[in-house]
């Protein structure tokens, strides 16, 4: 997916700590793969999961709070797995979610419920945010994780190879 000239940074060469890197990656699809030098992938990335979260804010869905409390009639583990796989939109679900963190009615993604295709377009940011949960764990365990070690021709530690 990589240009063959690309050069591939190896994690001790960034100079942000790997928590920032990954808190970066969460708020902005693609983050860690732009500073280890993938920037097209990187790129291609933001564009697709961000496109499709607009996607599903222009047809009116969006991230909206669950019920916590266990007893209320609201409450329900499915719209608690739907916030939590939404949240990892990052910067966009923090956005979506404004209107109802400060109960305005205004908000730059608003959520209409009456909007026939509100359903889908929710469906459509949760999909977003699975997206980013996978590129997310693909940062962490190509530049943190086991394939770190294939990518940049590592020795494994344990069969003691150089």
């Amino acid at each position: 997916m990589s240009a063959p000239d690309a050069k591939i940074i190896c994690a001790e060469e960034v100079n942000q700590p790997r928590w920032l890197v990954l808190l970066l990656s969460w708020l902005f699809p693609g983050y860690g793969f732009f500073v280890y030098g993938l920037r097209r992938r990187a790129v291609l990335l933001f564009v697709v999961i961000e496109g499709i979260f607009l996607v599903g804010s222009l047809l009116r869905g969006g991230v909206l709070l669950p019920e916590f409390r266990w007893g209320h009639e609201g409450f329900n583990i499915v719209s608690l797995l739907t916030f939590f796989t939404q949240m990892f939109n990052g910067a966009a679900a923090l956005v979506s979610l404004l209107p109802e963190l400060f109960r305005a009615k205004w908000g730059v993604f608003p959520y209409d419920e009456s909007y026939s295709w509100a359903d889908l377009g929710t469906f459509y940011t949760l999909v977003a945010g699975g997206l980013n949960y996978f590129v997310l764990m693909s940062t962490y365990d190509h530049f943190y994780g086991k394939k770190r070690e294939g990518a940049f021709g590592l020795a494994s530690e344990k069969d003691g190879s150089e």
